[in-house]
C-alpha cells in the first residue's frame, strides 16, 4: 500500500517504521524542519569565545523515560541504541509556604512539614492504593478531587492535589478523572532514562531506519487537504499533490479536522468536544543554577505564574552543554492565554520575581532564552473519558486518526506515543 502519515512525531514515525518494515510505501508529511515534535532537539546558534557551543542537543520540552517505559525501550533495542540510555536518580520536590522540600520518597513525605501527621498518613495509604491497584477503569467514572479526599484526606487534597490539578488544568480540575492522577502515581518511578545526546539520537536512527526501508520523511511539509478521490486519497501540501490508497493522521485534533473537510459534522463535533491545552516552555541557559540539587519540582503556590521547573543540568552533567545551567519554565495554557502572545523576554520579566522567590541568592547571567509553544498538545481527560478518546478507524474508510488524544488512561508521553504508532500500523494492516 501507498500510505500518507501525516506528522513526524514518535506516533508518526512509529508507524511509519512499523508499516514500512512490512514492505508498505510510506511517504511522511512534517511541517517542522525538524522530525521528532517535542522531543525534537536544537542547539544554540554556533559561539565564539568563551561561550562553549553544546556537545548535546536539548528537547523543546522536558523529557525523560521510566523505567516501565517498555515500548520505547524495546525499540531502542531493537534499533541498537539501548547503549546510548543513561540511568539516573535525579530529585524531585514540590514548592510550598515558600519552601523546597523533597517529595519523591516514603520518607521524603514523612519529612514533609506541609502536613499535619495524620494528612501524611492518609497521603501515604493514597497512594500505596494507587501503586498497588491496576485497575482504572473504575476510577474514570469519578473525579480525582473526590477520591483524592476520600481516601487521602481534605488537608492534602488542599496542600497538595487541588493546586497542582489547578494549574495544569485551570477551569477544567474539577472534571478530571480519578484515572487520569492514577496513571500518574503508578507508572512513575524514582530512577529515570535518558539518551546520550538527547531525544534526538532516537528520533534521527528511527528516521534513518525508515528511509533504509525505502520510505521518505518531508520535512518542512505543510499539508492542506486531504480529500477523497474514489477509494484513494489526494494529499495536496504546498502547491503540489500526490494519492495514497490510504493516510494516518498523528497530528492533533483540532487540525486533522481542518484539513479533512470531508469529515461529517458529528464526527467533527466529537473530536472538538475534547478539550485542549497549548504546552509551553521557557528555558533558560544560565551560569548559576537556578535549582541547586532538585531536578524536577513541582509549584503548589498558584499564585506562581508557571507549573513546573525542571533543571535538566540537575539530571544531566551541564558539561554536555557548554558548562552552563538548563532550566526549563514550564506552563499549559488554554488557546487564549495571554503569555501564548508574548515574547520570550516578556515573559522573564514576568517570571524573573517568582524565579528569585524560589532561589533569592539567583542572579540572572541568561546567556540564551529559547521559548517554545505546542498548540493542543496536552488533551484535557474528562469522566469517563475512554468512551471520548478517538478510535483508530474514522468515517471515512481509509482514513485513519492516532493522536494523542487517544492514549487513555497514560498521559502524553514518547512511551505512549510509541505503542499507540506501532499499534495505529498494526490496526491497518489488519483491517485491510
Amino acid at each position: 500500500m501507498k500510505i500518507a502519515i501525516i506528522g513526524a512525531g514518535y506516533v508518526g514515525l512509529a508507524a511509519g517504521y512499523t508499516l514500512s518494515k512490512f514492505g508498505h510505501d510510506v511517504t511522511i508529511f512534517e511541517r517542522d524542519k525538524e522530525a521528532g515534535g517535542l522531543a525534537s532537539g536544537f542547539k544554540p546558534a554556533y559561539r565564539r569565545g568563551k561561550d562553549k557551543n553544546w556537545e548535546w542537543k536539548l528537547e523543546k520540552a522536558y523529557h525523560h523515560l521510566f523505567q516501565n517505559d517498555t515500548d520505547i525501550l524495546s525499540l531502542c533495542k531493537e534499533l541498537g541504541i539501548e547503549n546510548k540510555l543513561l540511568l539516573k536518580r535525579p530529585l524531585t520536590a514540590i514548592y510550598q509556604n515558600g519552601t523546597i522540600s523533597q517529595f519523591d520518597s516514603p520518607s521524603a513525605l514523612f519529612s514533609f512539614h506541609g502536613l499535619s501527621f495524620g494528612a501524611k498518613l492518609q497521603t501515604a495509604c493514597l497512594l500505596a492504593f494507587l501503586k498497588i491497584n491496576p485497575f482504572w477503569k473504575p476510577l474514570e467514572k469519578i473525579t480525582a478531587a473526590s477520591l483524592f479526599q476520600t481516601i487521602g484526606g481534605k488537608e492534602s487534597w488542599r496542600v497538595l492535589w487541588e493546586p497542582l490539578l489547578l494549574g495544569k488544568f485551570g477551569p477544567y480540575k474539577d472534571s478530571v478523572p480519578a484515572s487520569w492522577l492514577w496513571a500518574r502515581v503508578f507508572k512513575r518511578t524514582p530512577r529515570l532514562y535518558y539518551f546520550k545526546g538527547g531525544f534526538s539520537i532516537c528520533v534521527h536512527t528511527l528516521v534513518q531506519a525508515i528511509k533504509k526501508q525505502q520510505s521518505s520523511i518531508l520535512l518542512s511539509t505543510q499539508v492542506d487537504t486531504i480529500v477523497q478521490e474514489k477509494n484513494k486519497f489526494r494529499v495536496s501540501y504546498g502547491g503540489r499533490s500526490d494519492v495514497f490508497d490510504t493516510v494516518i493522521l498523528t497530528i492533533p485534533s483540532p487540525i486533522a479536522c481542518t484539513i479533512v473537510p470531508d469529515f461529517p459534522k458529528f464526527y467533527k463535533d466529537n473530536l472538538l468536544s475534547i478539550p485542549h491545552l497549548h504546552a509551553q516552555t521557557l528555558i533558560l541557559e544560565t551560569d548559576e543554577p537556578i535549582l541547586e540539587k532538585t531536578y524536577w519540582l513541582n509549584i503548589s503556590n498558584r499564585s506562581f505564574p508557571f507549573l513546573a521547573v525542571v533543571a535538566h543540568t540537575n539530571f544531566m552533567d551541564k558539561k554536555y552543554y557548554g558548562g552552563k545551567h538548563i532550566t526549563y519554565i514550564g506552563n499549559y495554557l488554554p488557546p487564549d492565554h495571554p503569555y501564548l502572545k508574548m515574547t520570550k523576554e516578556q515573559l522573564l520579566k514576568i517570571f524573573m520575581p517568582y524565579i528569585r522567590r524560589l532561589n533569592p541568592s539567583f542572579q540572572l547571567s541568561a546567556v540564551s532564552c529559547q521559548l517554545f509553544t505546542a498548540p493542543f498538545a496536552q488533551p484535557v481527560h474528562t469522566l469517563n473519558y475512554s468512551q471520548k478518546a478517538p478510535q483508530f478507524s474514522t468515517p471515512i474508510p481509509g482514513i485513519f486518526i492516532a493522536n494523542l488524544d487517544s492514549i487513555v488512561p497514560w498521559d502524553r508521553g514518547t512511551n505512549y506515543a510509541v505503542k499507540l504508532g506501532k499499534d495505529v500500523a498494526e490496526y491497518l494492516i489488519k483491517s485491510k
